[in-house]
């Protein structure tokens, strides 16, 4: 369930069917609201919209935006959204990031407002560590705000974690926020764990993969965010939600680690390996298309055959094995 869907249902609570705004999606109209920067308003338009969003040639029944009576405001669409969980980026090795690095951190934590705001709102964002030029919570210290709102369930997401994240419901969602050109920065997201520790804050600490590897994740923060959200918010599976966000060049770095799993070794006075052509039915788990698997299969130098040419292949040199062993008899 997402902001959209509260805001719906308090909606339909109030007899409210047709509405009209600024916007005509109802998310980003819920964000508003949320936000503070608009109320539900007696309707002054012809026009409007259902609440699913489809246009309408009958007068609205409410207004999305300024006024000073409202008929649903802010506070009570917050108070129905308890449930929501905060993610908090923690960007206290800032220090550590040289200038292009911080300038693709802060690209990123804009990104990730956005993926906030397809889901949530503003306030559900939370940096700490660092100021940035964005209009979320800011703390001086990861600790300071978890000691703050004393949540009973928090998950650190953690690359390096021995547990698994399954899409487990809590509080409150960790990510650090590090951007790592230069691969100096690894296991800084475990030193953060060590940090919760120290101060006595209970958390628990997991890694999101696929299908039990990290590789074909994406790493980027709005990605990871949109990820645990499709998971927690939206009840998608895991695999599912890593599909929907992932890039076409993280899918093919996990293809190139498992394709050769597949390959079929043809010796001959020059070995070469093949695929089969079928074998590419094998990955509906990774976004990619066809152009992506022959790519990859060229660039690791296996050839893609048929299925029926593969087969011939492989009878014809098990046939000249079988000689070979027979005359050296």
């Amino acid at each position: 369930m997402r902001l959209r869907d509260v805001f719906v249902e308090l909606l339909k609570e109030r007899g409210i069917e047709r509405i009209w705004g600024v916007s005509k999606d109802i998310q980003r109209l819920a964000v508003l609201v949320a936000n503070g920067k608009a109320s539900v308003c007696k309707a002054k338009s012809e026009r409007s919209m259902d609440l699913k969003g489809n246009i309408l040639e009958l007068p609205a029944q409410a207004y999305i935006g300024k006024c000073n009576e409202p008929i649903l405001d802010r506070n009570e669409l917050i108070s129905r959204c308890a449930h929501f969980p905060y993610v908090v980026v923690d960007c206290s090795f800032l220090p550590l990031h040289s200038e292009k690095e911080k300038k693709k951190l802060f690209l990123q934590l804009k990104c990730t407002l956005g993926v906030i705001r397809e889901f949530m709102w503003d306030e559900r964002f939370v940096i700490t560590g660092a100021k940035f030029d964005l209009n979320v919570p800011y703390y001086s210290s990861l600790e300071e705000f978890l000691r703050e709102k004393d949540f009973e369930r928090i998950i650190l997401l953690d690359p390096n974690a021995r547990d698994i994240f399954n899409g487990e419901k809590a509080d409150c969602y960790i990510i650090g926020g590090i951007v790592d050109l230069a691969g100096n920065k690894r296991g800084l997201t475990s030193e953060i764990g060590k940090k919760l520790e120290k101060a006595r804050i209970s958390f628990e600490a997991k890694r999101i993969v696929l299908r039990g590897d990290t590789i074909g994740v994406p790493d980027r923060i709005n990605s990871i965010t949109e990820i645990l959200l499709r998971c927690v918010l939206d009840g998608e599976g895991i695999e599912d939600a890593i599909k929907a966000v992932q890039s076409p060049l993280v899918a093919r770095w996990r293809l190139k680690k498992e394709i050769p799993r597949l390959s079929i070794r043809i010796d001959t006075i020059r070995p070469f390996r093949i695929v089969r052509k079928s074998d590419f039915y094998r990955f509906d788990w990774l976004n990619v298309c066809w152009k992506d698997f022959f790519e990859v299969c060229r660039q690791l130098g296996f050839i893609v055959v048929e299925d029926r040419v593969a087969e011939s292949l492989i009878r014809s040199f098990q046939s000249c094995k079988e000689s070979d062993v027979q005359h050296g008899q």
